[in-house]
């Protein structure tokens, strides 16, 4: 078990310095950036403002700087196509977080939809662990000798089944009144 944990240690400590030396672009990208363009698909992605100065570190390297102007008219151009209620329930369902790029761009419809998305990404995410949970005891009963332990077992997988009911009532009626996008 330590052995396992030191081996998970060491390679949660190798992906994070991974991580932090990505950069948002390669040097060849740096070179050849349409930065209007680049602004536009980092609006529509959701990213904010500060992602200039992700491209600006990325790109010091190479002795390149971003085209702040291109890049922030394209950004402008993104972020509108991004702070929609469509898109704003296509991330809530994928469990994305928000990074608040929407103040004074609709953001009241985008946040209606992205919590609503939310809510059923969060109560999808609840019955499949749940569901995992079940399948665990189960085996766990299987294998149990003792009637004691099989007793316990049982009430918690009830316990479970009963809370998985309860989520699926939720889960199908916030997709009846979920909003139609």
């Amino acid at each position: 078990m330590q052995v396992r944990l030191i081996t998970w240690g060491l390679s949660a400590v190798a992906c994070l310095a991974l991580l932090s030396g990505c950069a948002t672009l390669t040097e060849e990208e740096c070179k050849t950036a349409d930065w209007r363009r680049l602004g536009q698909k980092d609006g529509a992605a959701g990213h904010s403002d500060s992602r200039l100065a992700e491209h600006a570190e990325a790109c010091a390297k190479t002795g390149i700087r971003p085209n702040a102007q291109q890049w922030r008219a394209g950004w402008d151009q993104g972020i509108l196509a991004y702070c929609t209620p469509r898109v704003g329930w296509r991330e809530g369902l994928a469990g994305r977080s928000y990074q608040g790029v929407c103040r004074g761009r609709n953001e009241d419809a985008f946040l209606y939809a992205f919590n609503q998305g939310t809510e059923i990404h969060r109560l999808q995410s609840r019955i499949e662990s749940n569901n995992q949970e079940i399948r665990r005891l189960e085996r766990q009963l299987s294998e149990a000798r003792k009637d004691e332990a099989r007793h316990d077992l049982r009430q918690r997988i009830r316990s479970l089944d009963h809370e998985q009911h309860r989520l699926r009532s939720s889960l199908n009626m916030m997709q009846a009144n979920a909003p139609r996008f």
